[in-house]
């Protein structure tokens, strides 16, 4: 036979492996209520299928690998990927799978004496300790619970992501809240394959941000190449923007260009001050997605409309959203609309509130939601304007047990997962603080100013600059960390970062 030995044992052996993964029948059982959905037509989801199918292969083979000998280390990882002709990073992705799937043992050695300075790792990782547990893959059947368990334990961010790529269309986020509809539901998986708060593989968030194959670790408020103070040129934008503009600037310039066909966002829906996420078609749209909103948006709830016709896309949005469109650039499975993102434009964000709660704060406030003209959080004030021409304001202390619960295990201030990222703290009163983070953000921002729509300090020139940004990240951190440990202490779900 012409073929012999063309095809090892090994390779055999992950293929009947993929094959029996719970996640891969599960697809392939649900072919025709997937497709009778219309999220996806055949073609994509044979696509998807296939991608997900090579995800799994590898996988199993990485498994199989480790499970050769008791330890490995990062050195081991290495030579997987020089045999399978892969980047160290995709490596490293198939490793969290497994140890999010229980099954292999990984820790990360960090060098605790490293005292570097500015953007690099105060605490660099050294090395992996990685401990197969020497299971056999047809006696572990790694099932992919619903998200609803993230919905059910207050774990869930309401970004939207879950709806905005269910292939059967069963799930709904309303107010921040997340809702699965069980008879509907195929037990997939992909919400819990996507979700930023079942896992989250920070390490590797921060490989793929800098692009490096190197284990490093950016604690402050992650890796980034130029921070910037900066305010928009553009006068419709000044005029009704919350801080600098700068995010509706970048759309602007994104829309005139042609380099983006559509954006997502948020906007206020008819109900005062309860916002709604929007497809952004055009420069004229973009006005009404102007001003912070800090009651919750499941702005990427809309990717399940774009997966028609082929378009680049913008989406701007908070950390927990941007996490999740790099987690699942990390995992990329062919899922149309999220691979036709081309720009992540990141929002500052401490934490939201439920609509609820902002009615509540009005209360304490007493103010009529109706004639509130503007909301901001600033100097640990949250401040209400009113038509009325008042400024009313209460400290955060005294609010933030009405912040949504799912806030406080959150780490990230400044959206770390973005391209770009855009905030009003370290700035002076009407400017953003801006975070080029990557290539394309770099090219981005360089476009604004190529093109006279902006102007800009170096984040150094301004006070009170880029210590306060690192001072309110690092206090965010360390709530989270606490807050986790807390419902750790308590036996209680959290996500895995």
């Amino acid at each position: 036979m012409e073929s012999k030995g063309t095809i090892s044992w090994n390779f055999l052996k992950d293929i009947a492996d993929t094959l029996d993964s719970y996640r891969i029948r599960l697809l392939i059982d649900a072919k025709n209520e997937i497709i009778s959905s219309a999220i996806y037509d055949e073609e994509q989801y044979y696509q998807i299928l296939l991608q997900m199918i090579d995800v799994e292969r590898m996988k199993y083979s990485l498994f199989n690998y480790l499970n050769t000998e008791e330890n490995h280390n990062f050195k081991s990882l290495k030579q997987f990927s020089k045999q399978n002709s892969i980047d160290i990073k995709k490596t490293l992705s198939f490793l969290e799978l497994l140890r999010n799937e229980r099954l292999i043992k990984v820790e990360y050695i960090h060098n605790n004496n490293d005292t570097t300075e500015g953007n690099s790792s105060d605490l660099t990782i050294k090395d992996l300790s990685i401990r197969s547990l020497q299971l056999i893959p047809s006696e572990v059947k790694s099932i992919y619970e619903p998200v609803k368990v993230v919905y059910e334990t207050n774990n869930c961010s309401g970004c939207g992501l879950c709806a905005g790529i269910c292939p059967v269309n069963c799930i709904n986020i309303y107010n921040g809240f997340g809702k699965l509809d069980e008879d509907k539901c195929i037990r997939c998986g992909l919400c819990y394959y996507f979700c930023p708060r079942t896992y989250l593989p920070v390490n590797l968030l921060n490989m793929t941000q800098k692009d490096t194959s190197k284990l490093e670790n950016f604690p402050k408020i992650g890796y980034y190449l130029e921070v910037y103070s900066a305010r928009s040129k553009i006068k419709e934008i000044s005029k009704v923007c919350q801080d600098g503009g700068i995010s509706s600037t970048c759309l602007y310039f994104l829309f005139e260009r042609n380099e983006i066909d559509i954006a997502l966002g948020a906007k206020m829906s008819r109900t005062p001050w309860r916002p709604e996420p929007i497809l952004i078609k055009n420069k004229e749209d973009i006005l009404k997605t102007a001003g912070t909103k800090y009651v919750n948006n499941p702005t990427l709830s809309l990717l399940n409309e774009l997966n028609k016709n082929s378009s680049k896309i913008a989406v701007v949005g908070v950390p927990c959203m941007m996490q999740a469109l790099l987690k699942s650039e990390i995992y990329n499975i062919g899922i149309p609309s999220l691979n036709q993102v081309e720009y992540r434009i990141g929002i500052f964000c401490m934490e939201s509130f439920s609509y609820e709660s902002l009615l509540k704060i009005c209360e304490t406030l007493s103010v009529d939601i109706n004639n509130v003209r503007k909301t901001d959080i600033n100097k640990g004030k949250f401040f209400v304007y009113t038509h009325k021409g008042e400024d009313l304001s209460i400290p955060i202390k005294e609010i933030s047990h009405l912040a949504r619960e799912d806030c406080e295990i959150c780490f990230d201030l400044t959206s770390e997962s973005a391209d770009i990222s855009i905030g009003s703290i370290g700035a002076p009163s009407g400017w953003n603080t801006v975070i080029v983070r990557t290539p394309k953000g770099k090219q981005l921002f360089d476009g604004l100013v190529k093109n006279n729509l902006i102007e800009f300090k170096k984040i150094t020139e301004v006070q009170p600059g880029l210590p306060m940004v690192e001072k309110i990240a690092n206090s965010k951190r360390n709530k989270c960390s606490k807050h986790i440990a807390k419902k750790e202490g308590e036996n209680k779900r959290t996500p895995n970062y």
